[in-house]
């Protein structure tokens, strides 16, 4: 069988086309970046097998999308570099964000979902407090965003507006430019981080794997096949590492992250309700087994 299947991490790419599948075969588009196949993973139901962020996971689940999480994590990293502002801004920490304006590239975008979450939890930062300017509408379709969302005008770049001093702070990851008048908020984020990591337990997951009800309740066997292989194809941490695993594959091991992720993705709105780690690895796997712990 064809499986159509859209992927931005290249290793997973490799891994599915050189393992021999006795019964599949890959047919995979090609969109750079990946999250812009994300509208049409969870509105269209294109793809068999898809990359997709995990918030947006959630929020189509949430919507009732007949999707699966695969528990492979493909992009794993701590977030609290990501909020940065610039040089001479006035600002000396996270309580002078009150009332002031963040920029990020969507309301449901997953970074930015992890970052509120800690801002919340850590440092007492109510997201209400905070005008939240957005660049781009969500993946899910019919999904709202609160009254404190405010759409930049078309055509505005976030990276553009953040450096021209029309926001306070920002949000960013990848997108980050590079400008020697940036700093991060937090004025030792890895520090920071290690804290949280130490109390959570959790990993802040950005990029999972998703499979459609369809497509795995006719193929089940060949799903675990495909995890197992996806497991193989991420970055391993070496056995003795002060680094925490930023890949986690299994569901026992993705528990922490997930509830976690979970409740901020309900606190901040994403999601009418708490989409617990249990609702989820329980839809996987009364349609393909067993996926606790994945090997190669």
């Amino acid at each position: 069988m064809n499986v159509n299947a859209v992927f931005g991490t290249q290793s997973c790419v490799s891994a599915l086309r050189s393992h021999e599948f006795a019964t599949a075969t890959f047919d995979f588009a090609d969109v750079k970046p990946v999250h812009r196949a994300f509208p049409a993973v969870v509105n269209e139901g294109r793809f068999d097998l898809a990359e997709l962020a995990i918030v947006t996971f959630l929020q189509a689940l949430d919507a009732g999308r007949p999707l699966c999480l695969l528990p492979v994590t493909l992009l794993g990293r701590f977030q609290h570099h990501t909020l940065v502002t610039l040089d001479g801004q006035g600002r000396s920490g996270v309580a002078d964000l009150a009332g002031k304006r963040i920029g990020v590239r969507s309301w449901s975008q997953t970074t930015g979902v992890w970052v509120r979450g800690f801002l919340h939890d850590d440092f007492g930062l109510d997201a209400g407090r905070v005008e939240w300017v957005v660049y781009e509408g969500g993946h899910v379709a019919g999904a709202r965003e609160p009254a404190r969302v405010v759409r930049a005008p078309a055509g505005a770049r976030l990276p553009t507006d953040f450096l021209d001093g029309a926001l306070d702070a920002a949000i960013m990851g990848n997108e980050l430019p590079a400008d020697p008048r940036i700093r991060t908020v937090l004025p030792q984020p890895a520090r920071e981080a290690a804290a949280w990591y130490a109390r959570t337990g959790a990993i802040p997951v950005n990029h999972v794997v998703v499979a459609s009800d369809q497509f795995i309740a006719a193929n089940p066997e060949l799903v675990r096949e495909i995890c197992a292989v996806l497991a193989g194809a991420v970055p391993a941490t070496p056995r003795i590492s002060s680094m925490p695993d930023f890949y986690p594959s299994g569901f026992d091991a993705l528990e922490s992250s997930l509830e976690l992720v979970g409740r901020y993705a309900y606190d901040q709105g994403i999601t009418s309700r708490v989409i617990t780690p249990a609702e989820i690895r329980s839809k996987t796997e009364a349609l393909a087994g067993d996926l606790g712990s994945l090997s190669a």
